[in-house]
């Protein structure tokens, strides 16, 4: 089994490209068994935010599937905007992206959470010894860096610089009417950085009202049905969304309504969905101001900066981690190579007692010749397993086939 990772992200493609292969988190298992019907791929985990969509995969021929992977996952085939990381480097690509070093914003923390639900949702549907080793391993390097580096201090996320640009425009909070669509974690994260910066008036709409209730009374909030938005749009300053929806949930027409009934006062829009719950054409409405995820990027330049000092140093724990996973996937990749030598072994052993034990032994004599027999085998091989065990953790391909060779042993029921 080989590991690798197909995806786009912001780096690659632009916001109008990475709306169209986001995934919500509620589809996550049924994409998942849909991949899992094809016979080249034995393990996967889907990963979709704002920021990226990506397919991490255990594949049984790396060269096979990549003749057939764009087919298989939806990409566009060549598509300039689609990369392909294997082994090492995927490992990498996803220990980084778990500690917020590959996001928009330097060492936001967000992305662990989203990292460990797509695992949890994977998990459900049974995932093989690499993915899962993969994965476990992220979350450590992860908290690794935010232990070890001073990327942990003081986090950012998108969220907080949404807010960060709604303080630029507005100056104080304290007297702006807010709306928040949605109340997943964004929402949630959204509500605490509003809260922090002294905002007052927070009305939180959601399509299941319950949970926009519950995360309402949490901050002694106010909650409203969805389907009421647009009608009441007219009474909101500054206006957050941040769902999974696949339509608009503030249309055109309706903010050109509110925008009459508050007499062209100003309104500010920033929408943190992929895909977006804003319509883009309200941008030419001349008294909106619309950020989407992309716009955000001023913000988050400015956090970076701050930031970047420590890259380098999460970088250095990075390679070590993903060298480490290099060192156990070689060690499983022979692993039937000992189980061979010991069958080998228990087999001469049970050629020699078969030939020694006869009819008239009593049961007493049998026994004693059975023990003698298992510590004279167990003495004799234990520098050689210990030997191929040794030689099988190095990695090198050169001694293991060496060994395999002198014990007469078969590498290819190892692939």
């Amino acid at each position: 089994m080989a590991i690798c990772v197909l995806g786009i992200n912001h780096k690659t493609a632009e916001l109008d490209i990475r709306e169209r292969f986001s995934i919500p988190e509620t589809e996550y298992q049924l994409n998942l068994k849909s991949l899992k019907k094809n016979e080249l791929i034995d393990s996967a985990v889907v990963i979709s935010t704002c920021n990226r969509t990506e397919y991490y995969l255990s594949v049984k021929s790396i060269d096979s599937f990549n003749k057939k992977a764009s087919k298989i996952l939806g990409f566009p085939p060549q598509a300039d905007y689609v990369y392909t990381k294997i082994g090492h480097a995927c490992a990498a690509h996803l220990f980084a992206v778990t500690a917020g070093i590959d996001s928009q914003v330097l060492g936001e923390t967000q992305i662990q959470g989203q990292v460990k639900r797509a695992f949890d949702e994977a998990s459900k549907l049974s995932l093989n010894g690499e993915i899962n080793k993969l994965f476990q391993m992220a979350f450590k390097t992860a908290k690794l860096i935010r232990s070890d580096t001073e990327i942990g201090r003081n986090p950012v996320s998108v969220a907080h610089c949404a807010v960060q640009l709604g303080r630029q425009i507005f100056g104080s909070l304290s007297q702006q009417e807010i709306l928040i669509i949605g109340a997943g974690e964004t929402a949630e994260l959204l509500i605490r950085y509003l809260v922090n910066h002294d905002a007052k008036d927070i009305v939180i709409a959601n399509r299941t009202f319950a949970n926009a209730k519950k995360l309402a009374n949490v901050f002694k909030a106010r909650s409203v049905e969805l389907s009421s938005v647009e009608t009441h749009l007219a009474d909101y300053d500054l206006i957050f969304t941040a769902t999974a929806s696949k339509e608009y949930l503030v249309t055109y027409q309706a903010t050109k309504k509110a925008l009459k009934q508050r007499k062209f006062k100003p309104m500010v829009m920033i929408d943190l969905s992929v895909p977006r719950d804003i319509d883009e054409e309200i941008k030419q409405l001349d008294d909106v101001f619309l950020y989407a995820v992309d716009d955000l990027q001023k913000v988050i330049t400015e956090n970076m900066q701050r930031r970047e000092s420590t890259v380098e140093e999460a970088t250095r724990i990075i390679e070590a981690e993903a060298e480490l996973l290099d060192q156990w996937v070689k060690s499983q990749q022979h692993h039937n190579l000992l189980k061979q030598y010991q069958q080998k072994v228990d087999a001469v052993k049970q050629d020699v007692l078969s030939r020694q034990i006869n009819a008239t032994m009593s049961d007493e004599e049998t026994k004693k010749l059975n023990t003698i027999a298992h510590q004279v085998s167990k003495k004799l091989s234990h520098d050689n397993i210990s030997g191929i065990r040794k030689i099988i953790e190095s990695g090198n391909e050169e001694h293991i086939k060496l060994i395999a060779e002198l014990f007469n042993l078969d590498l290819n029921t190892d692939k």
